[in-house]
């Protein structure tokens, strides 16, 4: 993965984090099914391109939006080599 993707979702995973840290931990992970899609959709626009006008914003915005969620379990998440952990009220934690 480029450099500067992982230096942009590093800053908006915490954004995004802090922001979807307000919605119950449960409703978020009911999006689970779709975490996986969505990330394996939205690398493939951003490592590609895309000829559609804001499709590579889009494909970022819900990646960094997926990650976030995955960060707010307990043990966080691991993408690219990176680890990605914020805290949910709800979240068990183990740290």
């Amino acid at each position: 993965m480029k450099p500067e993707l992982l230096a942009a979702l590093s800053a908006a995973v915490p954004l995004w984090a802090a922001e979807l840290s307000k919605t119950p931990l449960r409703k978020l992970l009911a999006e689970g099914p779709a975490l996986a899609r969505i990330i394996a959709e939205s690398a493939e626009v951003l490592q590609l391109g895309s000829m559609h006008d804001g499709a590579i914003a889009e494909a970022f915005d819900a990646l960094a939006r997926a990650v976030a969620v995955l960060s707010l379990l307990s043990e966080g998440v691991r993408f690219c080599g990176v680890r990605f952990r914020n805290v949910h009220p709800d979240a068990e934690d183990r740290r």
